[in-house]
């Protein structure tokens, strides 16, 4: 008679049954699309993987013992060799997961699987039946980090976050170099800094925001990439590849920011900051760095963290108008074709809901974050009535 140790684990068995699926949802990436065949995602081993034409990783999802392939650095193995890359961004020391490495990585997606991020329900049609109406779905909310089990470790995350350039590779320290005005002081008081890899979070190696709600507690952090303008620029050389177009904002799944405003928490309200409002109205801009800027300056902004405003985001903002700025807002989008675009329906909305929206760009800057004094903000252009013809 086969006896099995206390603790004793079926390893072989844990692999076969596990869903790629809750570990890349784990991490805050796209899970497949589809439940056979291939999935293709960034090569978590290898940096240089990003600069290759062919630097992703292939996932087969019918094959749990070869599971994954990189069509770049050469890694191939099963999920606990994914998991590994996932968790500590290279490859198992001797290329192959052996004794604590192996043990660690066992541990970690049993852990992922049993207190992990339940999987999302299948979406079903059905007919309701006659009579009845259909349920609805519950609103979106944003828990506070601190009100979740599984998240309170990350609550405090901000603190590990670099904000000296001296101590950052070049092109972090190039991103902050370049904005002078993000003194540690300023990143301490906005919750944001570079995250070295050797941080706790899918998003080292980024810049990372902490986002606050209006009570003022973090709510999920999101990273920027700081090279993005070199990968952009080799992505425009290659012809824009669809399937490697980067990505220059990396959000944590199931942050809803479409229901949220950078820079929206009530501890701003300062004396300063309302006599700014009352001049201004209240600013609305695109990014972060750009309400951070402003906030520099003495100017209160809020971000919709996109150059489009969803409708939770309008019916805020209208009532941040109302209770602090004298119904006014001023709209300080992108100079580009995006900000521009966004705008005009952005403006149009306001405009419905009876706020007095005027709009505001300047050949001086590019985006907000560019302007260096209060006074190069003009007070704008009125937008058009919405009762009047375009």
């Amino acid at each position: 008679m086969n006896r099995q140790k206390p603790g004793w684990i079926d390893v072989d068995e844990l692999i076969q049954t596990a869903s790629i699926g809750s570990v890349l949802r784990h991490y805050g990436l796209p899970e497949p699309e589809h439940d056979s065949g291939e999935h293709r995602m960034p090569c978590p081993f290898n940096d240089a993987c990003s600069d290759s034409s062919y630097g992703s990783l292939t996932v087969n999802l019918d094959d749990p013992a070869n599971r994954i392939f990189t069509h770049c650095c050469g890694v191939r193995g099963n999920l606990l060799t994914l998991l590994w890359g996932l968790e500590n961004q290279s490859q198992p020391a001797s290329g192959k997961l052996r004794g604590d490495e192996f043990k660690q990585t066992v541990k970690l997606l049993r852990s992922i699987l049993d207190g992990g991020l339940p999987a999302e329900p299948k979406a079903t049609k059905s007919e309701p039946r006659p009579g009845r109406q259909p349920a609805l779905e519950p609103p979106k909310r944003n828990i506070p980090l601190k009100d979740q089990e599984k998240t309170k470790a990350l609550v405090d995350l901000w603190t590990e976050l670099e904000t000296d350039p001296a101590n950052m590779p070049p092109e972090a320290a190039r991103y902050f170099r370049s904005r002078p005005w993000l003194t540690p002081e300023v990143c301490h008081t906005w919750r944001m800094g570079y995250l070295p890899r050797s941080g706790r979070s899918l998003l080292r190696g980024h810049i990372v925001y902490g986002h606050r709600d209006e009570a003022g507690d973090i709510i999920s952090y999101s990273g920027r990439d700081p090279r993005y303008e070199a990968k952009k620029l080799k992505w425009i050389k290659d012809g824009k590849p669809e399937t490697k177009k980067p990505i220059k904002h990396r959000y944590v799944k199931g942050f809803h920011r479409g229901i949220e405003l950078y820079g929206q928490h009530a501890q701003r309200l300062t004396e300063e900051v309302r006599q700014s409002l009352q001049q201004y109205g209240l600013i609305i801009v695109e990014g972060q760095n750009d309400v951070i800027r402003l906030d520099t300056l003495g100017i209160p902004a809020v971000g919709l963290m996109s150059s489009k405003a969803t409708t939770e985001q309008i019916d805020k903002i209208c009532r941040f108008t109302r209770q602090l700025a004298d119904n006014r807002a001023l709209l300080l989008p992108d100079n580009d074709p995006e900000g521009q675009s966004g705008c005009k329906d952005f403006a149009w909305e306001l405009l419905k809901h009876g706020i007095d929206t005027r709009v505001c760009v300047s050949v001086e800057w590019k985006q907000p974050e560019e302007i260096v004094e209060a006074s190069q903000i003009p007070h704008g252009q009125p937008a058009i009535h919405p009762t009047e013809p375009s």
